[in-house]
């Protein structure tokens, strides 16, 4: 009898967390859609290289928005090292 409280407590919660999901995944999709880095034309961010220097260090070359930018992404935070503005 007691397997079977343990069980139905489980199934009980897994179904209360698949219908919260459900409630939830509407409002977030937009969002995540909105803030996504493959958009193709439509997206504001679009990386162009990434160099691996060392375990846990890169250098990304990102394009924001027709803005040129290098930066340095290490294990403690992220630096800007270079930022220009591209003209067609």
């Amino acid at each position: 009898m007691d397997f079977f409280y343990s069980l139905l407590k489980v199934f009980l919660s897994l179904a209360i967390v698949i219908v919260l999901i459900l409630i939830v995944i509407p409002y977030i999709q937009p969002m995540l859609v909105r803030f996504s880095l493959k958009g193709g034309s439509k997206g504001n961010v679009k990386i162009i290289n990434i160099l691996p220097l060392l375990r846990g260090t890169f250098i990304v070359e990102l394009e924001i928005k027709g803005i040129y930018m290098v930066i340095l992404i290490t294990e403690r935070g992220a630096d800007v090292i270079h930022r220009d503005s591209i003209d067609n």
